[in-house]
C-alpha cells in the first residue's frame, strides 16, 4: 500500500520594515519563490518585522499593498492587492492577501515578480526582503490546482482562393480536434457569426494528421448550413462528431449582388466574421 503524506504549509513571506534607518547583521536571501496555482484563490500571508527581528505592531502602517507584475513589469490588471493584518493583538506583524482566481485564469505558467509597500506616518515605504534591501521576490504560477474546462477559440480570418466565376472561396485556418486531455474529445461545438451574407457556408474535414497544400483534398463537404437566398446577418450552430477527421475548417462562397438591371456584377454580398469553436 502506498502512502502519501500531506502537509498544511503556510505560504509565509518574511518582510522587513526599515523603520529606524538601519539594519542588522541578519542577512536572509530574498524569499523562496511563493508559488500559486490557476483554479483557485491563492492566500499569501506576510510576517512583517524590525530590522532587530522583531514583528512591529501593524496598526502602525496603513494601506498595505501587494504589487505583482510580469518579468517586464507589467501590473496584473488588478494589482495592486490590498494587504490585510490580522488580529494584532493575538497574531501581531502577520498579515494576508488573496490573489483571486479570476484574476489568474487567462495567464499562462510564468515567473511573476512582486512587492509589497505601505504608508507610515504619511510616507511611502517598501517592505524588504532582506537587510540588504532587496525588494522584489518572485511568484510562480504553476499550472491548475483544479480541473478547468478548454477555453473556446475563435477564428477571424480568412484566406481565399478563386473559383472557376471568378468569386472567392473563402476558408478558415485549420481547427484541429485532437487535444492533450484527460478524457478525450468526441465533438466540438460550432459558432459560426456572419453579417449582411449572402451564399452558402460549410465544414470540410480531413483524416490527415499534418497539414499540406493536399490535406483536404479532395473536398469533402461534412455539413453544409441552409443557403441564405437573402443577404441577412447572425449566427448557424452545429456540434461535430469528430470520429476519425483530425482536422476541421469553415468554408464560404458569397453570390454575387445583383445591379439596377437584375444581372450578376462582380460583387458580393457580406461575409463570415468570425468561428467560434468550444
Amino acid at each position: 500500500m502506498q502512502k502519501i503524506s500531506s502537509y498544511l504549509y503556510p505560504n509565509r513571506v518574511q518582510l522587513l520594515a526599515d523603520l529606524a534607518g538601519f539594519t542588522t547583521e541578519y542577512t536572509n536571501v530574498y524569499q523562496r519563490t511563493v508559488k500559486i496555482y490557476n483554479g483557485i484563490d491563492n492566500t499569501i500571508e506576510f510576517d512583517i518585522k524590525n530590522a532587530d527581528q522583531k514583528r512591529i505592531d501593524l496598526s502602525t502602517l496603513s494601506i498595505i499593498e501587494l504589487n505583482v507584475m510580469d518579468s517586464q513589469g507589467n501590473a496584473l490588471s488588478n494589482s495592486p492587492y490590498t494587504v490585510t493584518p490580522l488580529n494584532q493583538t493575538t497574531h501581531k506583524g502577520i498579515s494576508t492577501v488573496t490573489i483571486p482566481q479570476d484574476d489568474l485564469v487567462e495567464l499562462q505558467d510564468q515567473f511573476l515578480r512582486y512587492s509589497v509597500t505601505a504608508v507610515k506616518d504619511g510616507n511611502d515605504i517598501i517592505l524588504y526582503g532582506d537587510s540588504r534591501f532587496g525588494a522584489v521576490g518572485t511568484i510562480e504560477l504553476i499550472g491548475n490546482a483544479m480541473p478547468t474546462f478548454r477555453n473556446e477559440r475563435v477564428y477571424k480570418d480568412f484566406s481565399a482562393e478563386m473559383n472557376l466565376e471568378g468569386l472567392p472561396i473563402r476558408k478558415s485556418s485549420s481547427i484541429p480536434t485532437t487535444f492533450y486531455e484527460a478524457e478525450k474529445t468526441t465533438s466540438l461545438d460550432f459558432e459560426i457569426a456572419y453579417t449582411g451574407f449572402k451564399g452558402t457556408i460549410w465544414i470540410e474535414g480531413t483524416t490527415e494528421s499534418t497539414i499540406t497544400t493536399e490535406a483536404f483534398k479532395p473536398e469533402v463537404r461534412i455539413y453544409e448550413f441552409p443557403e441564405l437566398t437573402v443577404a441577412a446577418s447572425g449566427t448557424f450552430t452545429v456540434t461535430m462528431d469528430i470520429g476519425e477527421y483530425k482536422y476541421f475548417r469553415v468554408r464560404y462562397l458569397n453570390s454575387r449582388l445583383a445591379d439596377v438591371t437584375g444581372t450578376n456584377s462582380s460583387g458580393t454580398t457580406g461575409k463570415v466574421d468570425k468561428v467560434t469553436v468550444s
